[in-house]
């Protein structure tokens, strides 16, 4: 098997998936729908900075984590809004699953080096 073939397959099977699919019909909603786009943009950026934040180890932010429960009731009231946010979060998951995948299948190759034992 070529490797290079398999990664063209597997590029195209992503662009192919149904995930994406969801996604790309839910951000052609959002983009006639400025409000939702406004939303679904804040709602993302004030995620990642939460995110961030726990993985530098920093203490919650009361006000950061109170926005963000006002985001997401915003994004529950609007179906463009959340219907792009669902097939977002999950597009992200399907990716970190494959990313994933990948870095375990390339960390084979570090094994059979026994570069870590150095």
């Amino acid at each position: 098997m070529n490797t290079y073939d398999a990664a063209y397959d597997l590029a195209r099977a992503i662009k192919e998936s149904d995930e994406m699919k969801r996604l790309t019909a839910a951000a052609e909603k959002i983009k006639g729908d400025e409000e939702a786009r406004k939303m679904v943009k804040e709602y993302i950026m004030a995620q990642m900075k939460a995110d961030y934040a726990k993985l530098a180890g920093q203490k919650e932010d009361e006000e950061g984590y109170q926005h963000l429960q006002e985001l997401a009731v915003l994004v529950s009231n609007n179906s463009n809004a959340q219907e792009y946010l669902q097939a977002f979060i999950r597009w992200n998951q399907v990716a970190a699953d494959l990313q994933k995948i990948v870095s375990d299948a390339m960390a084979q190759g570090m094994d059979v080096l026994e570069l870590d034992k150095q």
